[in-house]
């Protein structure tokens, strides 16, 4: 028999000797749905009919299975974005095709050309389709799941620069943004882990960076090169250096690289900001050309044009196991030294072919 309890307006029921809320604050509707509830869960006791599921409870299961992985962080961003969609779900059958694409044209932004936008829906799209597969494959809550739609994606970016390419805009960035570039393009490190380094982090003795790692995400250590060294000798022996944070300006820490990155791209031609209106007036401005995260693929694609072995870049960069190979074969920082001393040797080599131009035409 529904009951009311302090400081609640719906009624209170109880399904299978469990309270929970009706939901409405209607009488009849809450007996109707007590003794609806309390009948399925005798059809599922007795006559052997599956339960349903929320979409919540599949949400808590999924998770708390895949804490170990690299990308639990993802998940959880991508599915408390869903939350507000499907939280109120009490059966994950009723997700549909129809049901995710209306959600995704309402509230993300859909093209029906190729646009990085897409791939975003794609990629959310493709979280619940992991937890509806989950609910099938693994634990038999579904006999089947459905299939949505992919929206047009772009081709694969392939970017990278060229040693020209990276000499000219290192002479265009002001020396707060050069510095970390430099840093970025010896080390291959995100730039997150750029803008947030830490000289604790440093073992300039070693020639070493090190990252702790956690519960989810394990550590790492790479050895660095003279490039590299050479960022954090500069800064050691300027004037002015926090005692924390490695990449300051004006003895501020740096956390994001701004519009003077943008405007040197500019300056080299490596990019250019696209300025349009829409419907109704409003500006937008999107950014078309190179990237900081440019300087991830060029420092992988350097080393892979150099012959680096596969498994070398992936120590290197941090990139997570792609075998069962990686997971046994474990390379020693001091064995990685070589490798990663590529870059030096491309910046070298320009600079020498620099310096014959120079000679030739004096």
């Amino acid at each position: 028999m529904p009951y009311q309890r302090e400081g609640t307006k719906n009624w209170w029921i109880v399904v299978a000797g469990v309270r929970k809320s009706s939901g409405t604050q209607n009488l009849e509707d809450a007996k109707a749905h007590e003794v609806q509830l309390n009948h399925k869960e005798w059809l599922c006791t007795h006559m052997g009919l599956e339960r349903s599921r929320t979409w919540r409870e599949a949400v808590v299961k999924y998770l708390n299975e895949r804490k170990h992985k690299p990308s639990y962080d993802t998940m959880v961003l991508r599915l408390t974005w869903w939350d507000p969609h499907l939280g109120k779900v009490e059966d994950i059958r009723k997700i549909n095709r129809d049901m995710i694409d209306n959600i995704l044209h309402k509230y993300r932004e859909i093209t029906p050309l190729p646009s990085p936008t897409n791939t975003t829906a794609n990629k959310y799209a493709a979280m619940v389709g992991a937890v509806l597969n989950a609910a099938c494959r693994e634990w038999r809550w579904l006999v089947s799941t459905p299939k949505f739609r992919r929206y047009p994606e772009p081709e694969h970016k392939r970017e990278f620069l060229t040693v020209e390419q990276w000499k000219a805009l290192e002479a265009e960035l002001p020396e707060h943004l050069r510095l970390p570039a430099t840093f970025a393009l010896a080390t291959g490190i995100r730039a997150d882990k750029v803008f947030g380094l830490c000289w604790n982090q440093i073992d300039m003795r070693s020639k070493t960076l090190s990252y702790a790692g956690n519960t989810i995400k394990r550590g790492n250590v790479i050895p660095l090169n003279r490039t590299a060294m050479s960022v954090l000798e500069s800064i050691q022996a300027g004037s002015l250096r926090h005692l924390q944070r490695v990449f300051c300006y004006e003895g501020v820490p740096l956390n994001f690289y701004g519009k003077a990155w943008y405007k040197a791209l500019n300056r080299v031609g490596l990019g250019k900001w696209a300025q349009w209106k829409d419907g109704d007036g409003k500006p937008h401005a999107k950014w078309e050309g190179f990237t900081w995260h440019g300087l991830r693929h060029t420092f992988s694609s350097w080393l892979g044009q150099s012959g680096v072995n596969e498994m070398v870049i992936d120590q290197l960069g941090g990139w997570a196991e792609k075998d069962t190979r990686s997971i046994y074969t474990h390379l020693h920082t001091a064995s990685l030294r070589p490798y990663c001393e590529v870059i030096d040797a491309q910046l070298a080599t320009q600079q020498g072919n620099l310096l014959v131009t120079t000679l030739a035409a004096s």
